[in-house]
């Protein structure tokens, strides 16, 4: 799939793996984690210049670092010079 690039956050990266899976793709480099004080630290590892970017992140028990996290990764591949992002945040219900 030339001009886009799958990006996958913490909440689900099995659902990520599958979804690029499906595409015959792979998710592209991302490193995602906490500074010191607990802040989300976000680290995009591949050009997304005049690139399609979907970023997958489901709702999580920690639904707060979830959008966080999200919002961080939109803005970095904003940054980046990315031609169109798209955000996939399918719902993610707990099993009762």
């Amino acid at each position: 799939m030339r001009g886009v690039q799958i990006f996958s956050g913490n909440s689900h990266p099995g659902l990520a793996d599958t979804i690029c899976e499906r595409l015959g793709t792979v998710p592209a480099k991302a490193n995602l984690g906490k500074f010191a004080n607990g802040e989300t630290s976000v680290n995009i590892g591949t050009s997304v210049r005049n690139q399609d970017v979907y970023i997958i992140q489901s709702g999580s028990e920690k639904i707060n670092d979830s959008v966080m996290e999200l919002l961080i990764m939109i803005s970095a591949c904003k940054g980046g010079s990315a031609k169109s992002i798209t955000a996939v945040m399918p719902y993610a219900a707990r099993p009762v």
